[in-house]
């Protein structure tokens, strides 16, 4: 009886000591991830440069052309067998935006 004893207790022991260091290790990862998420949040409330500029734009036109040089300037980051069709799709744009919009629509 006394070795049934011994062994429960032995067991409750090692689960105990156990629990305390998964509760450890999980309070660490937690603090990681919680960290992480707290960066990425500030990172997300930075104010887009882009986008300033977007809004700063005058008119539909100067909206549609902000657009497009965005565009243009990510062109680089197409893959190269796609660029030319994605940089003849922009001029296309371009082309029809200048077309369509007079001097009124700025």
């Amino acid at each position: 009886m006394t070795e049934n004893k011994d062994f429960f207790k032995k067991a409750f022991s090692n689960m105990k000591e156990e629990a305390g260091k998964q509760k450890k290790i999980d309070r660490e990862n937690f603090n990681a991830v919680k960290a992480d998420s707290k960066s990425r949040f500030e990172e997300a409330k930075k104010a887009d440069p882009d986008f300033e500029e977007f809004k700063n734009a005058k008119g539909l036109k100067g909206k549609l052309n902000t657009l497009l040089s965005h565009a243009e300037r990510n062109s680089k980051e197409v893959r190269q067998e796609n660029r030319k069709e994605y940089e003849e799709m922009l001029r296309d744009m371009r082309a029809h935006i200048n077309e369509n919009f007079d001097e009124k629509n700025k």
